[in-house]
């Protein structure tokens, strides 16, 4: 039994290896350009699933929005307190921001929330607090104070 040869093996005698006239095997076009050339004309059955499918990016997911007008509807379901105000958890409720429109009627403690500065001004007139949010203005504070005593030194 023969061992399979190979095709160049095969070709050996025939003048044109199977190539047609001798001219036809010279240079890319006898392969219809070099390495993918033509992968979006006429090789797109061979590439199409590499070349021009474009993915889309999946969106940031963000958090919701509410207003202190719609926050004291949610706070008659609210029922866990603490300390004499009514604890507001970003996290469980689902929201990220508070924003100002409407005013609160009762001390709320806003935790896991970030607030407009309106809604922060209307949300301290009301004897309510957002947990987390002092400590924040208070480092901004020391920064600016910080600036100032530089700017101080450099102009004497």
């Amino acid at each position: 039994m023969d061992s399979k040869r190979k095709k160049k093996e095969k070709m050996r005698g025939h003048r044109s290896h199977g190539k047609g006239n001798t001219k036809n095997k010279r240079g890319a076009g006898c392969r219809g350009g070099r390495g993918k050339g033509g992968s979006k004309k006429h090789k797109f059955t061979k590439y199409y699933m590499e070349f021009g499918a474009k993915r889309t990016l999946k969106a940031k997911p963000q958090g919701k929005a509410i207003n202190l007008s719609e926050i004291n509807f949610l706070l008659e379901k609210i029922q866990e307190k603490e300390n004499g105000f009514i604890v507001f958890d970003g996290i469980k409720t689902g929201y990220s921001k508070i924003l100002s429109k409407g005013t609160l009627n009762q001390k709320v403690l806003f935790k896991n929330v970030t607030a407009s500065k309106k809604a922060i001004e209307k949300i301290n007139e009301s004897d309510s607090k957002i947990q987390g949010l002092e400590e924040t203005e208070f480092a901004e504070d020391e920064e600016f104070e910080a600036e100032e005593e530089t700017d101080k030194r450099e102009e004497e």
